[in-house]
């Protein structure tokens, strides 16, 4: 027996989705350049502990900001570099809010990302 009930609508994304993306991503590997890299190491860093952090409280879409602050303050001073990413962050959550396709190009740079890295068998600082 089949069942007739049509197909649910898949539920919107939530902070944690974004999040868990983009620890998926390239986004926070290093690029390869002929300068120092150190500043951009850290960000990477605060970045990727932030996203973690999102990812393991996941928030309700509407107490995202509110999290996010309270990580920044969590992680403490100097609260600036945090804060900067804190709004990158909300920057890409209302990308996604705004225009659904943008989370379906995240997940697509990941799968691409992991599958480049599986050929490359290139590590995760």
């Amino acid at each position: 027996m089949t069942d007739s009930r049509p197909p649910s609508d898949p539920e919107p994304p939530r902070p944690r989705d974004l999040a868990v993306l983009l620890l998926a991503s390239g986004d926070l590997l290093p690029r390869q350049r002929a300068r120092d890299q150190q500043a951009d190491l850290a960000g990477m860093t605060i970045k990727k502990r932030m996203l973690e952090e999102l990812a393991a409280l996941d928030p309700e879409p509407e107490e995202l900001e509110a999290v996010l602050m309270r990580i920044v303050e969590e992680i403490g001073p100097p609260t600036g570099p945090t804060r900067a990413i804190a709004v990158t962050i909300r920057d890409e959550w209302q990308a996604v809010r705004v225009s659904p396709e943008w989370m379906a190009h995240l997940l697509d740079e990941a799968i691409r990302d992991s599958s480049e890295e599986d050929k490359r068998g290139r590590r995760f600082p």
